[in-house]
């Protein structure tokens, strides 16, 4: 199955598959969209009571403009670099899901107002590797008299069990488009041009009595230039054996990483179906 990089960013990736099905290919997505996994904030503990800064002597009360909860679900979003070959969930970890280095990470939030509590306030205990990616991501603001003290601990997951631990995001797939032109009788260089200048993304052009394609990759099926070609002329299809991908990750893991987890996953199962159909007696 040849696959073509067209496109690859620390976080995003556009990749061309040629010869399996649409099914295969959008097996791939679904993958990548539920199964591939990433640390992200399982559990909050919130101090309770005052809060008292030792240098100024002041007293603080221990309370924000939002519920803990919300405060809590924002801190699960934050995206956490996640390595696959060091950490792993709790129910797979040596430790028998009690807790290690293996299969969380503790963090600490500790801020007084007024000021804005962001996401680089969320301190690692121990590895600064494993500080938050977008650390200037807003969680919620403090009063003159308020202050968030929380240990926060982050736990493998994927986002079949919560989108929190999603790591792919905006995943399509489309199959790669053809576009055919042949001018038909009656056809008139005007017609030609209100078609050149009907595509949105700017791909056709219309020179020397000719209408051709810059770049038919770029093509989004809109079938604008078939309804404005009143002849007929151009026609769009779809290659049904050259599939594009496009997805873009949080950061917690490369695109390359996601894709490699994903096909290794899809192995797995297949070989796991496989074996159970010819333990069928």
């Amino acid at each position: 199955m040849p696959v073509t990089i067209e496109e690859l960013k620390p976080r995003s990736t556009v990749l061309e598959f040629e010869g399996p099905t649409a099914s295969q290919v959008n097996a791939i997505r679904r993958t990548l969209l539920s199964d591939v996994p990433k640390l992200a904030i399982e559990d909050v503990e919130f101090h309770l009571g005052p809060i008292r800064d030792e240098a100024s002597g002041k007293d603080y009360d221990s309370s924000t403009s939002m519920f803990d909860e919300a405060v809590a679900l924002r801190l699960g979003l934050l995206p956490i670099p996640t390595d696959l070959g060091e950490f792993r969930r709790k129910s797979e970890c040596s430790c028998g899901g009690t807790g290690c280095p293996h299969c969380q990470v503790m963090y600490s939030v500790d801020r007084k107002g007024p000021c804005t509590v962001y996401a680089k306030d969320v301190v690692p205990l121990g590895d600064a590797t494993l500080a938050i990616l977008e650390p200037d991501i807003p969680i919620v603001r403090l009063g003159a008299r308020q202050a968030l003290l929380a240990y926060a601990t982050a736990t493998v997951g994927s986002a079949r069990e919560h989108a929190k631990w999603q790591v792919a995001h905006a995943v399509g797939m489309y199959p790669r488009p053809h576009v055919r032109i042949a001018r038909k009788e009656g056809c008139s260089d005007a017609c030609l041009k209100r078609t050149a200048a009907s595509c949105p993304v700017n791909i056709l052009e219309f020179a020397g009595g000719k209408l051709s394609v810059t770049d038919e990759t770029k093509c989004i099926y809109c079938g604008a230039c078939e309804k404005t070609c009143e002849h007929g002329s151009i026609r769009i299809e779809a290659d049904p054996e050259r599939h594009f991908l496009r997805f873009e990750t949080d950061g917690s893991l490369s695109p390359r990483e996601a894709l490699r987890f994903t096909l290794k996953e899809l192995k797995r199962r297949f070989e796991d179906l496989r074996e159970a159909v010819q333990s069928i007696p």
